[in-house]
């Protein structure tokens, strides 16, 4: 199978998108005669006919992007519009989504799920999933006892896909836990969040002192 991923996050190569895409792509590749393309919307934001004439040309195709409080980046809205003619048309090729965010819980995915899985049948593409997971922010500086499980689970359910051509619905469920936190785990995760992610970063760069500065106060 030739699949061709799309990388609509703003940060490309050096992405959390990307990063799940790799194991994704590291399974995929272990049948024999798969091949993943990887390209990028940033890459393309002045040339996006590129990716469409790759849209055109693909067997299959998975898109990948983040949320943003909620939504996709712009970039990749763009690239959905760019699309539009040839919405419709004979022969389009399947097409699934990865979606991730940095809040914990992957829930907030499942609405831009819908969204997609509605683009995709207007596109009159075949949609075969969509790869959900929460809490993705930092992936690079989460500690591997986070990180390995869903590595892992990613790595599988691309193996899964390149063997089938199907997205692994007991993995997909497995991946995207958390759905939701209890009260318990948001009082556990916030302080370990902020420890981890934000104050090393203004430790970092010197300003852990000013994290509770008020400039606009008057």
């Amino acid at each position: 199978m030739r699949l061709t991923i799309i990388n609509g996050s703003p940060r490309g190569e050096a992405s959390n998108t990307g990063a799940l895409f790799s194991h994704f792509i590291r399974g995929f590749e272990e049948t024999s005669g798969n091949r993943a393309e990887v390209l990028y919307i940033i890459k393309n934001l002045k040339t996006l006919n590129v990716l469409v004439d790759a849209f055109r040309t693909a067997e299959a195709v998975l898109l990948g992007f983040p949320l943003y409080v909620d939504t996709m980046p712009g970039s990749f809205k763009m690239f959905l519009e760019a699309l539009e003619p040839l919405a419709g048309r004979d022969n389009n090729p399947p097409m699934g989504f990865l979606i991730q965010n940095g809040f914990p819980e992957t829930y907030h995915n499942r609405f831009a799920a819908r969204y997609m899985e509605k683009f995709a049948k207007r596109m009159g593409c075949r949609c075969f999933g969509s790869i959900l997971k929460g809490g993705c922010e930092g992936l690079s500086i989460q500690p591997a006892f986070l990180t390995e499980k869903y590595f892992t689970y990613l790595y599988e359910i691309g193996k899964a896909f390149g063997e089938r051509g199907v997205l692994d619905e007991r993995l997909l469920e497995k991946l995207a836990q958390p759905e939701h936190l209890t009260s318990e785990n948001i009082a556990q995760v916030v302080p370990f969040v902020n420890k981890a992610l934000w104050d090393s970063q203004l430790e970092a760069n010197g300003a852990l002192e000013k994290s509770f500065d008020r400039p606009y106060q008057p």
